[in-house]
């Protein structure tokens, strides 16, 4: 990331990338106490960007469901988390490069964040059941491959990236939904 005593501009955007903004707060988490640049506090922001996640982590659940997905709440966070350090980090680089070419081609922020988390859950998995250590060329390859493997994962076939205007409408929406559905689990 450069000189830890002297970040540049490229860093900063990096970070600012990698942690998103926190619209809408959870109770459990103070945002505006929080330094993005520190792993620890780093992994609460990004709980708390995803409050449907952390209200099920609180709820002591196992699995949530995510835009009609099941998924692991914790396991989420992880991949979103190791993603944010690899951007922060830029180890290694090809990661924010990938970041910014999907970026540009209209993909939203999270969206891309996803895709990167993608490229790097197959690394994992193959560390974590003993079948080989980090393979650096396998996850550039993957990187290259996106958009289209991406693409070609989706449930109902591949779509066309938001422009920035629909898909600030796109997030606006979600977040409302999003708050709604805490306003209704809070209730219960």
């Amino acid at each position: 990331m450069g000189d830890p005593a002297r970040p540049n501009a490229n860093d900063a955007e990096r970070l600012a990338f990698a942690i998103p903004p926190i619209d809408d707060p959870s109770d459990s988490i103070d945002a505006e106490l929080l330094d993005p640049s520190d792993r620890d506090d780093r992994a609460l922001l990004i709980r708390a960007a995803h409050p449907e996640l952390d209200t099920a982590i609180a709820d002591g659940r196992e699995t949530a469901v995510l835009d009609g997905q099941e998924i692991n709440p914790r396991l989420h966070l992880a991949i979103h988390e190791v993603v944010a350090n690899q951007l922060i980090g830029g180890d290694p680089p090809e990661v924010w490069a990938t970041a910014q070419r999907l970026h540009e081609l209209g993909y939203d922020r999270h969206e891309v964040l996803h895709m990167l988390g993608g490229t790097i859950s197959g690394e994992l998995w193959e560390t974590l059941q003993g079948r080989r250590g980090y393979d650096h060329a396998a996850h550039v390859a993957a990187l290259d491959a996106l958009p289209d493997s991406w693409e070609r994962q989706r449930p109902i076939g591949p779509t066309l990236p938001a422009s920035r205007a629909a898909h600030g409408d796109q997030g606006k929406k979600h977040r409302r939904a999003a708050r709604a559905a805490r306003r209704r689990n809070r209730r219960r």
